[in-house]
């Protein structure tokens, strides 16, 4: 039996590959640095459209690929537009997704995609296993956790977002850009109290809050996050209704401490998305006043380089979204294009032969496609993000190594 393929990173796009790979009978380890119980804070909403659809309808099962459309929430209205003081600069239904958007997409709870097709796994991953390095032999590919143990396979992939450590050894020279935005995103329970504090054109869809006179204030979309297919679903629980919020600003209007966006906690990053916000309206306030602070996480906003240049392929290791394509997460690019990635690499493990097929040619032809597809990617974030969210040309952000 050939050695199994090793997963490093149990995302959207770790999971993707590992259902793909289960379903094609290829073998597969599936590793993730947190321990299931303990998942970090990542419960906020995303948007799958086309080539993540096609890809998950490629990668899972029938029963389930209507498992995931079931756990997915309601496609959104059109928003309002507002400023913070609670004047809107538009009508409801004037801002929101485009034409043609909700026959396109799905808006999926991230920690529900996770439960539902982690489970399906069962023991296939492996949870508490913070990956290390690892080493290339003639006939197989070692990797090191920091637990001590280590795994022998035929081919290892990166799936383990910004700050791969796969990335790190495989390509230790990889330069991306720090956009100097920094966000906040997070959950605020949808209870009748919320809700009487919002206007009624706060209670569906997806609106942005700007203020183009002033450049210091940060800018908030927040959208309402319902189940409809809650009563179907018995594999798992769903959540309650909540409004998913993402606020972003810029370093320069951080306390210095927290510029980098590293390591700052739930409750530091709730608390700032307060203070940041304290002179808005009362019903706009409501929304971080009363969020659930265990779901609020902060984060710089980092991005691969848009022209994503050539590296030469091993036969042995591979990267696939974050870890090698990070981008803003406008336009619903990101967890798309790691999906698309996912669903490719095994594919073509697939059509060569199995594992024990695949060699640097196949590795080769995946990685040209992934940066081809990756470079129109991050293109289309960039764009919607300085439309949108005020992020600067690509030209005026720093240089570092991810």
């Amino acid at each position: 039996m050939a050695s199994p393929v090793l997963i490093i990173g149990a995302g959207l796009g770790g999971i993707c590959l590992a259902q793909a790979l289960k379903k094609n009978s290829i073998p597969f380890k599936l590793f993730e640095q947190d321990e299931r119980s303990n998942f970090r804070a990542q419960g906020y909403r995303l948007r799958i459209t086309q080539h993540g659809i096609d890809a998950l309808k490629e990668a899972l099962t029938p029963a389930l690929f209507t498992l995931f459309e079931k756990t997915c929430a309601e496609i959104p209205s059109m928003g309002v537009r507002c400023k913070p003081d609670g004047t809107c600069n538009s009508s409801p239904g004037a801002f929101g997704p485009p034409p043609g958007f909700q026959s396109k997409s799905y808006t999926v709870d991230r920690s529900t995609f996770r439960e539902a097709f982690l489970a399906d796994l069962e023991g296939d991953v492996f949870f508490g296993k913070s990956f290390e390095h690892y080493t290339i032999h003639e006939d197989k590919v070692t990797a090191s956790f920091a637990d001590g143990t280590t795994e022998d396979g035929s081919l290892l992939v990166g799936a383990d977002g910004v700050r791969s450590r796969v990335r790190k050894q495989y390509l230790p020279e990889s330069q991306g850009l720090d956009t100097g935005t920094r966000i906040i995103f997070g959950k605020t329970p949808s209870t009748p109290d919320l809700l009487s504090k919002l206007p009624v054109e706060y209670h569906h869809g997806m609106s942005l809050v700007t203020d183009p006179d002033d450049a210091s204030q940060p800018c908030v979309l927040f959208e309402s996050i319902n189940f409809p297919y809650e009563a179907e679903v018995t594999k798992l629980r769903l959540p309650a209704p909540y409004m998913y919020w993402v606020l972003c600003t810029q370093r320069s209007q951080l306390p210095s401490s927290l510029e980098k966006g590293w390591h700052v906690s739930s409750q530091e990053s709730a608390d700032l998305s307060i203070q940041l916000t304290k002179s808005w309206s009362p019903s706009l306030r409501a929304i971080f006043e009363m969020q659930d602070a265990s779901q609020t996480a902060m984060r710089s906003l980092l991005s691969a380089m848009p022209e994503l240049a050539p590296w030469e392929p091993s036969n042995r290791v591979t990267l696939l979204g974050d870890s090698i394509h990070a981008m803003p997460p406008t336009g619903a690019m990101g967890a798309n294009t790691a999906l698309r990635d996912a669903a490719d690499l095994a594919r073509r493990v697939v059509e060569a032969g199995g594992i024990a097929k695949v060699d640097q040619g196949v590795i080769g032809v995946y990685e040209v496609d992934l940066r081809d597809f990756a470079r129109m990617a991050i293109d289309q974030s960039w764009k919607g993000g300085m439309k949108s969210f005020g992020l600067k040309p690509v030209e005026e952000c720093e240089r570092i190594l991810l």
